[in-house]
């Protein structure tokens, strides 16, 4: 039997709901579907006063949620059929343009990636500051390297003849 109800009380993988339909029924426990439970783990737990869609048994005993509804006041964040895209309460989202081939993600604060190594292809813009703690490279030097370079070179024939002392300011 399918109906809809307003989930009341969540934790993962499980939601409680009133049914307004039935006199505003409280269920027990059901379950909220994952994505991916065994080898790989999803976990997605749904809001207090999210309106789903529950599949049950006649007696409301046992349930399972099918879906999450939009509803007059909790209304989707675009209306583009060729948008894939999740947003956060805090203003993060992950965002897929199918028509511009463009994938945005926008955080309100932080973004971290964590990987052995990271391989970025194409032109790469940087908005803001680049900070490293390690070494920077590029196809035919480091930073250390024209550091040193810079740092130690001198000038032949430069001062009236004589080599040019090292540059008064490092680089």
């Amino acid at each position: 039997m399918l109906v809809f109800g307003i989930v009341t009380a969540s934790k993962p993988h499980m939601v409680k709901v009133r049914i307004p339909e039935m006199d505003d029924f409280e269920s027990d426990w059901y379950f909220v579907p994952q994505m991916m439970t065994v080898k790989d783990k999803s976990s997605n737990s749904l809001a207090i006063n999210t309106e789903v869609a529950i599949c049950v048994k006649e007696d409301l005993s046992d349930g399972c949620v099918i879906g999450c509804l939009y509803n007059s006041v909790d209304l989707p964040q675009n209306d583009k059929e060729y948008i894939k895209s999740i947003y956060f309460e805090d203003g993060t989202f992950v965002q897929y343009d199918k028509q511009n081939k463009t994938i945005s993600i926008n955080s309100s604060d932080i973004i971290n990636i964590n990987a052995k190594t990271i391989n970025i292809k194409g032109e790469t813009n940087i908005d803001g500051n680049l900070t490293s703690t390690k070494e920077i490279t590029d196809k035919t030097s480091s930073m250390t390297s024209i550091r040193n370079t810079f740092n130690s070179h001198t000038h032949g024939n430069g001062n009236n003849g004589n080599d040019t002392t090292t540059p008064n300011s490092s680089m």
